[in-house]
C-alpha cells in the first residue's frame, strides 16, 4: 500500500522577514519531511542562515509577494521527484503536530488535495468566504495556507494564470477539473506578531475580490 513517506513528501514554505519563526518550523519538519523555502526578499537574516544550515531554498531578489512565491516553489518542485508537496505558512500558526498526522495518515493517498481547514478564522470576511465557498463548492476555508496537493495535478495547470487570490483560483480550477479534494480540519497557534501579507485595507481588499472571484467562477 502506498503511504506518504519522507522520502516523498516536500513542504513549501513561503517566508518574508519571519526568521525566528522560521528556525523554530525547519527544525521540527525536517524530521518528517523535506522542507523548501522561498525566501521572499526578507530584510532580517534569512537569506543568510538558510545558507549557513544549507536548506533548499530560493532567494527572490525582491519582495514579490506570497503568492507568487508559492507558485515559484510549486514551478521548480512539480519537476523533482516527489508524490505530495504541502504548503505550509512560515508565520507559526499552523501545528507540528497536525503536519505529522497528515504525513503519517494513509488516507490521504486517496485524494489529490487536502485543503486544512482552520476552526478558528480570526477576521470577519475569511469567515465569509469560507462560508460561501462550502455553499458553492462543498469546501471550507479555501485562504488556508496549509494545503497538501499530490504533485502530479500540477502538470496540466496553467500556473501563469493565477493572480493574487491567496491560490483561491489554483484551488477552484482544481475543482472544475473533477479532482479529489478534501477538507481536515485544524486548531492554529494565535500569532503573536503582525501579519506580513499587507495592512488593513489591502487585506480586506484582497478578500472582497476573492468574494467576486467565487461568485463570477
Amino acid at each position: 500500500m502506498h503511504n506518504i513517506t519522507k522520502c516523498k513528501t516536500i513542504v513549501l514554505i513561503p517566508s518574508y522577514n519571519d526568521l525566528e519563526n522560521l528556525k523554530k518550523l525547519v527544525k521540527k519538519i525536517k524530521k518528517i519531511s523535506n522542507v523548501y523555502v522561498i525566501n521572499d526578499g526578507s530584510t532580517d537574516n534569512t537569506k543568510i542562515w538558510l545558507r549557513k544550515q544549507n536548506i533548499d531554498h530560493r532567494n527572490n531578489s525582491e519582495n514579490i509577494g506570497y503568492e507568487k512565491s508559492l507558485l515559484n516553489g510549486i514551478r521548480i518542485l512539480k519537476k523533482k521527484k516527489y508524490d505530495y508537496l504541502i504548503t505550509f505558512d512560515a508565520d507559526g500558526q499552523h501545528k507540528i503536530s497536525d503536519l505529522k498526522k497528515i504525513i503519517n495518515n494513509k488516507i490521504f493517498k486517496n485524494y489529490d488535495v487536502i485543503l486544512c481547514n482552520r476552526l478558528n478564522l480570526s477576521r470577519f470576511l475569511e469567515k465569509i468566504i469560507s462560508n460561501l465557498f462550502f455553499e458553492k463548492y462543498g469546501l471550507k476555508d479555501p485562504l488556508s495556507g496549509f494545503k497538501i496537493y499530490k504533485t502530479k495535478i500540477f502538470n496540466k495547470i496553467k500556473l501563469n494564470k493565477i493572480k493574487n487570490f491567496f491560490l483561491v483560483d489554483l484551488l477552484i480550477d482544481l475543482i472544475k477539473e473533477k479532482k479529489k479534494i478534501k477538507n481536515y480540519s485544524i486548531h492554529q497557534n494565535k500569532r503573536k506578531d503582525k501579519p506580513r501579507i499587507g495592512g488593513f485595507f489591502k487585506i480586506s481588499y484582497n478578500l472582497l475580490s476573492i468574494i467576486f472571484l467565487i461568485f463570477i467562477r
